[in-house]
């Protein structure tokens, strides 16, 4: 529901993501590629990242991906949690449609 791009201090916008949602962080999932995405990384119920990110952020990650960011990481990620909660034929359906 929320997307920002560019952000160089991500801890106050993470902060206000949760504040507004209502969400805990167990729920939060973030996808990283560089060093400053560490620390949020480490906060979050999944951490990923992708298969082109520095060696230190997927030693943070409880997932990497298989493809490069810019190159389907994200189409890849939300296909697993779409797929975890048992939603991939109702999109697939609704892609049909």
């Amino acid at each position: 529901e929320f997307v920002y791009q560019g952000v160089p201090y991500k801890m106050p916008v993470y902060e206000e993501i949760l504040r507004k949602s209502g969400a805990k962080e167990f729920e939060v999932a973030y996808i990283g590629d560089d060093l400053p995405d560490i620390p949020l990384m480490k906060r979050v119920g999944l951490a990923v990242a992708v298969a082109n990110a520095a060696l230190e952020v997927k030693r943070a990650a409880h997932y990497v991906t298989s493809r490069s960011g810019g190159g389907g990481a994200i189409r890849e990620v939300v296909e697993l949690l779409l797929k975890a909660q048992g939603r991939w034929e109702e999109m697939i359906d609704k892609a049909r449609a």
